[in-house]
């Protein structure tokens, strides 16, 4: 049996405020600085020639995903945000706890320890796995040097890493030999994204890596192929399947925007919208992509119809916004924080209104799932102060 992990859980004992650490500047610098490695963007005009969202939704009918094992959001209907509060957490005791993901028995963490992109090897980063009907939490794998975003599909747990894409077995916690995929790096700057996907009668996994390249491995390793390739410092960052389709963003370099490209690679990438020129992070609805920009102060948030159109701006002046979901007509996401509960708000998609904090405290951006009506989030922050927490 994989060891307990030494987290303190919480579960369904009644409400609490999160516990938060006193921080160092220091160390919270440090975190900014490298969630915020794409450059900062200045408000740019709409979109004219909205993007054509391909052939359709794929994957499992839970999200637009294909899947609802990443950060991912869910559908428009409705106009009911969720009620505002300091939320409920589940974990907490963490360092450095980032991306979420989960079944329908499990909820797994990665926590890194670190965003230092100098960790030795085998390194302090750890997958951790939280029942859903409660029970002990457990240190399913360990070793990585700095993991970031994590899939899980019905018998493995996918983790992006500093050295390459990891499988791991669900049921033992045993991790391969060797990584399915060695070329990705730059996780800790964050908009990675781990996507599993059907391809014909393949089961496969999308890697957007946060550096230069899109990548398409087969679920057990092998048949490797680039479906983007860029120069320089160009960053791909935030990506989802659609259908046969994989939309992602490209930041920087020569061709910066929204791009498709088929699954199969059976052809070139497309530019979409190439108005968007620091993205960070992409989410799809049932009728819009939901697009995080820039930083700094000049962060952004956009709704793109997916018939095309122009592009709403939805939130601006944010210091680093990740992970937009969409729920019940409101739109939630994340930004970059020190501290306090600016680092997850929410603004009316269906009525005009102002941007406002959700409630809870903590150290952003970290990681956002929808899961059913319901938030799950990260407090990213380091020490023993990482917190995973429930809204509401």
């Amino acid at each position: 049996m994989p060891p307990q992990a030494d987290v303190r859980r919480l579960g369904a004992q009644p409400r609490v405020e999160p516990r938060i650490q006193t921080r160092d500047p220091m160390r919270l610098a440090l975190l900014s600085v490298l969630l915020l490695g794409v450059a900062c963007s200045s408000d740019k005009p709409p979109m004219q020639d909205g993007p054509d969202a391909g052939r359709g939704d794929a994957g499992t009918g839970t999200d637009d995903a294909g899947t609802r094992t990443d950060d991912a959001g869910s559908g428009d209907a409705g106009c009911e945000p969720l009620a505002s509060g300091p939320g409920t957490p589940l974990l907490t005791g963490l360092n450095t706890p980032r991306r979420l993901a989960a079944d329908e028995t499990d909820l797994y963490i990665a926590e890194s320890h670190s965003l230092n992109p100098q960790q030795p090897q085998p390194g302090p980063g750890r997958l951790l796995r939280l029942p859903r009907a409660g029970g002990d939490t457990v240190s399913l794998a360990t070793g990585f040097r700095a993991p970031d975003a994590i899939a899980v599909v019905s018998d493995s747990v996918y983790v992006l890493d500093l050295d390459g894409l990891w499988r791991v077995d669900k049921a033992t916690g045993a991790k391969d030999a060797r990584p399915l995929d060695a070329t990705v790096n730059n996780v800790t700057i964050g908009g990675t994204d781990v996507l599993p996907a059907r391809m014909g009668d393949r089961d496969v996994v999308v890697i957007a890596t946060s550096h230069r390249r899109l990548v398409r491995v087969d679920a057990s390793g092998g048949n490797r192929q680039e479906l983007y390739a860029g120069t320089g410092y160009t960053q791909v960052r935030g990506a989802r399947v659609v259908g046969q389709d994989v939309w992602f963003l490209v930041a920087a370099g020569e061709s910066p925007g929204l791009y498709s490209v088929p699954l199969d690679g059976s052809a070139p990438a497309t530019l979409r919208d190439g108005t968007i020129t620091a993205g960070t992070s992409l989410e799809v609805t049932p009728t819009h992509f939901l697009v995080t920009e820039g930083g700094g102060g000049n962060g952004r948030v956009l709704r793109l119809p997916r018939e095309g159109g122009a592009a709403e701006v939805v939130a601006t002046d944010l210091q680093g916004p990740a992970f937009p979901v969409e729920l019940n007509g409101t739109l939630y996401f994340k930004d970059v924080s020190t501290g306090g509960t600016g680092f997850l708000r929410r603004v009316s998609t269906c009525t005009p209104g102002a941007l406002e904090p959700v409630g809870p405290e903590g150290v952003g951006p970290g990681g956002l799932l929808v899961d059913g009506d319901t938030l799950l989030y990260t407090s990213q922050e380091s020490g023993t102060g990482g917190v995973v927490g429930r809204v509401p």
